[in-house]
Formats: structure tokens, C-alpha cells, sequence
């Protein structure tokens, strides 16, 4: 095993020991976590009301950012550290999962690991209600991870262009993060991993690099204001209110 191997194993485990998405060893891992955060966190959280699927929830990391004011129900195909499924399907075919049951959807970081995005947009458009909102993120500047399924990066216009072709309308797309984030991905994946030799030693490598992630952010958002190398892209978008039959 390779030292990239090794530490991406330790990043892995990690994120199986604590998953949520709000963690303070998760939100502020690198300038891409923590831009992330910043950037789909208040989307999450305003849009989950009543029933809301967790598409592709993986760990549960969005699990008590969407049961503030929803249910939430899953889907995953291989769910992780222990995270219990509504549903197991993929994303692209979920025969299983009504039409028409959701409020909204959440689906943060997976459809770069989906064969056929543009099959999965079309599922998630059927199965929420008309007029349901879907809450999704994707990666632009990403290394590869959770190899052999890692098959896509999205550009703001390419997302847009994608949900609109499954019949979403779309309300809003930005871009978050930018190349100072996504080095500081690389580099706490790096630090953290070594430090995690032993559990002390891997909440004081997290409590030093934290300020790390805050000002790759605050660099990026000074520099690049138009997002050209933006490290990823959150979109909001609505399933219309009557579907053609």
C-alpha cells in the first residue's frame, strides 16, 4: 500500500469514527470541507421540511443538519459506518422508491460516483412532489476517491444544464472553495493522516490546521471572485409543479 493509500485509509476511518457533516473535525478538515460546509449548510437546513430523502447518504454526515425540521428517509448502495438505509438502490434505477413521495432531496457529494448522472437527476426529479426541491453539491477541483467509482467532475454550467434536462428548474447555482482549498485538501489529508498515529494526536493536528481551512477560504474568495477554479459547485432546484404525462 502506497502513502497516499495509507492515508486516505486513515481519512476513511476517520470520518467512520465521527461522519457527521457538522463535526467540528469535519468542517473545518480543509478549506474545501469548510467551504463546503459554508456553502450547502443553509441551503440544507432551509429546505428540509417534511419528508426528505437522503440520496446517496453514505455515512449519514447530513443526517442532524436535515432532522432539524424534517424525516428524513436514505438511499445508498453501499451505506457506510453503520448508517441504516431506507432503501438500498442506486441512484441511476430506484424502482423501489415511490413517485411523487419526497418534499425534497438532499444529495451532497456522489454524483461524481455515479455512472449515469443524468439518469440519477431524472430519479430524483420523480421521486419528489411537484414542486419539491432538490439540494445538491458536486466536486469541480477534486483528487480521485472511493476508487473504482469515481467518474465525473461538474462545472457550474454543466450541473445547470444537467438538472434542467431532467426536467428540474433551477433557482440557483454557485460555486464554492477554490485551488488554495483544494491544496489544503491535499496537504491536511497529509497532516491529519499522520498525525492520526494516535487519537490525541489527531485532535491537536485537526485544532492547528482549523485555521488553515478558514483562511485557504477567505484567499480564495479574495482572489478568484468569479469562481473560475471554484473546488465545487451547490445548486438548488425545484421539480416543476405539473409533469408532462
Amino acid at each position: 500500500m502506497s502513502v497516499a493509500e495509507i492515508l486516505q485509509t486513515r481519512r476513511l476511518r476517520a470520518l467512520d469514527r465521527e461522519p457527521r457533516a457538522d463535526a467540528f473535525s469535519n468542517i473545518f478538515f480543509s478549506g474545501t470541507t469548510y467551504s463546503l460546509w459554508r456553502a450547502a449548510k443553509e441551503p440544507t437546513s432551509q429546505y428540509s421540511r417534511g419528508l426528505v430523502l437522503d440520496a446517496g447518504s453514505g455515512r449519514g454526515a447530513w443526517k442532524s443538519i436535515i432532522e432539524q425540521n424534517a424525516t428524513r428517509e436514505s438511499v445508498d448502495i453501499a451505506p457506510k459506518a453503520g448508517e441504516r438505509v431506507t432503501w438500498i438502490a442506486d441512484l441511476t434505477d430506484m424502482p423501489q422508491v415511490p413517485t411523487d413521495r419526497y418534499d425534497a432531496a438532499v444529495c451532497h457529494q456522489v454524483l461524481e460516483h455515479v455512472p449515469d448522472p443524468a439518469a440519477a437527476a431524472r430519479e430524483l426529479q420523480r421521486v419528489l412532489k411537484p414542486g419539491g426541491t432538490l439540494v445538491i453539491s458536486v466536486p469541480h477541483l477534486s483528487r480521485q476517491h472511493e476508487l473504482p467509482h469515481d467518474y465525473f467532475r461538474f462545472t457550474p454550467q454543466g450541473l445547470r444544464r444537467l438538472l434542467e434536462d431532467a426536467g428540474f428548474e433551477v433557482r440557483s447555482v454557485a460555486g464554492y472553495g477554490g485551488v488554495l482549498c483544494f491544496l489544503h485538501h491535499q496537504f491536511a489529508t497529509a497532516f491529519i493522516g499522520l498525525a492520526s498515529i494516535a487519537r490525541p494526536l489527531h485532535y491537536l493536528a485537526t485544532l492547528v490546521n482549523a485555521p488553515l481551512s478558514v483562511f485557504a477560504m477567505k484567499i480564495d474568495e479574495l482572489f478568484d471572485r468569479k469562481k473560475l477554479l471554484a473546488v465545487g459547485v451547490v445548486a438548488v432546484a425545484v421539480s416543476p409543479a405539473s409533469r408532462n404525462v
